[in-house]
């Protein structure tokens, strides 16, 4: 295969994975983790069997063992966790990204980074552009996340600050692809798709990814060798996607919430008509502006000249950001805006985004720090935060995770875990440093950073589809500081990869099996299908045995039934199996009788005291 072929396959299965998994609701639920797990498995372990691998640099080595680590801890801390089925459920989760880390390791080859990246922006922007259509063509693709109620771009992923972040991903990729493209029909291609990524990024109203793109692409900018062709690139392109998000934002019945689907169908239709035009003329801008850097090359004097221009302009922006929100006193009123309830109201959206509130956010954190003061070094176990959010919870907001990874590891796996954390997140950046002369590298790494960044303030780690892609984008840093000729990969280390791959795969065919039967059995409640419901739940229960949720499918399934004392006996089970769990109490509660169900009652109280409609409330 030449090297030309290998770029096309490269490209062409980052695509389909990073398309699939953010096409399957961002690979949130846990019935999409085995076959995401299984498709970096396979191909890892076909290659491994085959002997078609070739031995991985030190990054990549230190990036995949790293997250080995982090995912034996996680198992390890069901020992002591608040919920061991819960910090089974993270076990599952984690072996995504080990085999993911894997699939880096000994797929990937040095010369594969223009396939990732290649691959990576035009799966990101078939999402992206799905979404976008569900805006503007309400009428005929709907939307599963009810746009109209909500009123916030989120499908197909589902949650509108992850799609916010994967189009910001896609912008700096986009630009990057301009910038530093081999022939001008490339440049043409990339520069085409950004009035798209831009306008769908805009309808989600996600302030977190809008600062996560500013910051990625100053990052960019600073790291980028290149980085005159970078900003030369991004301010021809500013043009058509300014314009795209100037027509945006006057679209009433686009930027309104609950606007009646036959306003928002009519407008939307016409900015679409509008936006065709506007990726043409963005097309033709990334053209012009690739054949005049090529025409006019950067010399040394120019870049220096730029160097110091941006050294001030950056100094300036600082100092009269910090004088304009209030000088030595910014970062006090700035936490206290954001810890403040939103002050933003009325229907217009727009006026959503220059809101400064964390919307609780700042009580999650503060839920993950009463875990760190109690248990610094272990923490409470993986997906404990769930179990002491509701029993410490300071208002009623319902969530299942804090909006802010580093804080939840801290809470959840402790000082320990959060190395571990720490050191898989910061491989790639030590990569980019020795590597980032390389074409793609910085933009690669820019839209890695926009990951890091839009983490510390939400959960983006539980998409899994988002956090594969950025990991994914993340391992050009990895590929590119190879240098030397590859060697071959020795029996002995060939060996423990295919049994760990042949483990890893068995593991998530038993999750993918396990959890599609609990999903089905779910649905099946729902429409009241007791007998599949029942059927589902005992498949579910014999795969996924350490978990109390196919025992509530059950119990419920009983109790559609009439058959009472089974479905009494199911809710025990799940009480058994997770002893911390309020849901699993209140079932219990509200089938037992007598001393059983006060009993019951009380321990919901106890697991979830702002629980409301609770006897005795």
């Amino acid at each position: 295969m030449t090297r030309t072929q290998r770029t096309y396959v490269v490209a062409a299965a980052v695509a389909a994975i990073v398309t699939a998994a953010n096409a399957s609701q961002g690979a949130y639920f846990s019935q999409s983790w085995g076959w995401v797990a299984l498709a970096f498995l396979v191909p890892a372990t076909v290659l491994l069997i085959l002997d078609r691998v070739d031995a991985p640099g030190r990054l990549r080595i230190a990036f995949a063992g790293l997250m080995v680590a982090l995912a034996a801890w996680i198992a390890l801390s069901t020992v002591w966790s608040v919920s061991a089925p819960a910090s089974i459920r993270e076990v599952e989760r984690i072996v995504v990204y080990v085999a993911v880390a894997l699939a880096v390791a000994v797929v990937l080859r040095r010369g594969d980074a223009p396939g990732i990246v290649a691959g990576a922006t035009a799966g990101v922007v078939l999402v992206v552009a799905y979404g976008l259509g569900t805006r503007l063509y309400p009428d005929r693709l709907g939307s599963p996340d009810d746009p109209f109620n909500a009123y916030r771009l989120a499908a197909p992923i589902g949650y509108w600050n992850s799609f916010g972040l994967l189009a910001a991903m896609g912008v700096i990729l986009a630009i990057g692809a301009v910038a530093h493209a081999r022939r001008s029909w490339h440049a043409a291609i990339a520069a085409g798709t950004a009035p798209v990524l831009v306008v769908a990024l805009y309808f989600t109203f996600s302030r977190g990814s809008w600062v996560a793109l500013v910051f990625a692409l100053c990052a960019t900018i600073a790291f980028d060798p290149r980085r005159l062709r970078f900003i030369w690139s991004l301010l021809a392109l500013a043009p058509a996607s300014g314009l795209t998000l100037a027509l945006a934002s006057r679209q009433p019945a686009l930027t309104n919430e609950n606007s009646p689907v036959e306003a928002a169908a009519r407008e939307g239709h016409r900015l679409a008509s509008i936006l065709v035009g506007l990726v043409i003329a963005s097309a033709a801008l990334g053209w012009a502006a690739y054949r005049i850097a090529e025409a006019v090359p950067a010399d040394r004097r120019r870049r220096r000249l730029v160097d110091v221009a941006l050294v001030i302009v950056a100094v300036s922006a600082v100092a009269i950001g910090f004088v304009a929100v209030g000088g030595r006193d910014a970062f006090g009123d700035l936490r206290e805006r954001f810890e403040a309830a939103p002050t933003y109201s009325g229907s217009d959206l727009n006026g959503r985004l220059f809101e400064v509130s964390g919307n609780g956010r700042g009580e999650t954190i503060a839920v993950t720090w009463d875990m760190v003061s109690e248990h610094p070094v272990a923490g409470m176990g993986a997906g404990s935060f769930e179990y002491v959010w509701y029993e410490r919870r300071p208002s009623q907001q319902v969530v299942r995770d804090a909006h802010s990874l580093y804080a939840e590891a801290l809470g959840e796996i402790g000082i320990v875990g959060v190395l571990l954390l720490g050191g898989v997140l910061a491989v790639p950046l030590l990569g980019a440093v020795r590597g980032r002369r390389s074409r793609f590298t910085a933009s690669a790494t820019g839209a890695y950073l926009a990951w890091l960044a839009a983490a510390a303030l939400d959960w983006h780690w539980e998409m899994v589809g988002v956090t594969m892609t950025a990991f994914l984008v993340g391992s050009v840093a990895l590929l590119t500081p190879e240098r030397g000729r590859e060697n071959a990969l020795s029996s002995a280390a060939r060996g423990v990869l295919i049994v760990a791959a042949v483990v890893l795969s068995v593991g998530a065919t038993w999750s993918l099996v396990g959890n599609q039967a609990l999903f089905a059995g779910r649905e099946a409640v729902a429409r009241e299908d007791w007998a599949a419901a029942r059927e589902d739940g005992r498949r579910a229960r014999a795969l996924l045995f350490w978990s109390a949720e196919p025992d509530l499918v059950l119990g419920d399934a009983a109790a559609g039934l009439g058959d009472r004392a089974e479905a009494l006996r199911n809710y025990r089970a799940a009480v058994d199996a997770d002893p911390h769990s309020w849901v699993a109490w209140l079932h219990v509660a509200q089938v037992a009788r007598g001393a059983e169900r006060s009993a019951a009652y009380r321990r919901v109280r106890e697991l979830n005291p702002r629980e409301t409609g609770l006897p005795g409330n």
